[in-house]
């Protein structure tokens, strides 16, 4: 009995070797675009803290500064509205990935409610392992 199972563990041994050998390659770039969008879908959502959270800026602002920044945020979502009766959702374009300076450029696409579309080229860059915002 115990012959018999000799075989298939070295098999599967094999098979194991085989499988953890083969290391799949992370496309950073498609990362940073992804958590680009996640971002924005934030911003949508009217998470304005959390977009804010998203760009790479000191983790302590002043008041005055932060508020004015999420004021910013808001507008920008109200103009939205009013000129393509807002951004009905974002999809993922290209990406290039810098592994120089780690940073990439994501392209985003924002679907309004009137159809038209725009490509928006967001800068990213990536700080302790998270993609950020430039």
């Amino acid at each position: 009995m115990k012959w018999m199972m000799l075989p298939f563990l070295f098999a599967s041994a094999l098979l194991l070797a085989a499988c953890g050998s083969k290391k799949e390659e992370v496309d950073q770039g498609e990362l940073a675009a992804r958590a680009a969008r996640l971002y924005y879908e934030q911003l949508l959502k009217g998470k304005y803290e959390a977009f804010l959270k998203g760009e790479n800026r000191p983790d302590r602002l002043p008041d005055g500064y932060r508020k004015q920044l999420l004021l910013n945020l808001q507008q920008f979502v109200e103009q939205q509205k009013s000129r393509h009766e807002g951004i009905d959702s974002i999809s993922l374009g290209a990406s290039v990935f810098s592994a120089k300076d780690s940073t990439a450029s994501a392209f985003l696409l924002f679907h309004f409610g009137d159809r038209t579309t725009e490509q928006v080229v967001v800068p990213m860059i990536k700080k302790k392992g998270v993609w950020r915002m430039r």
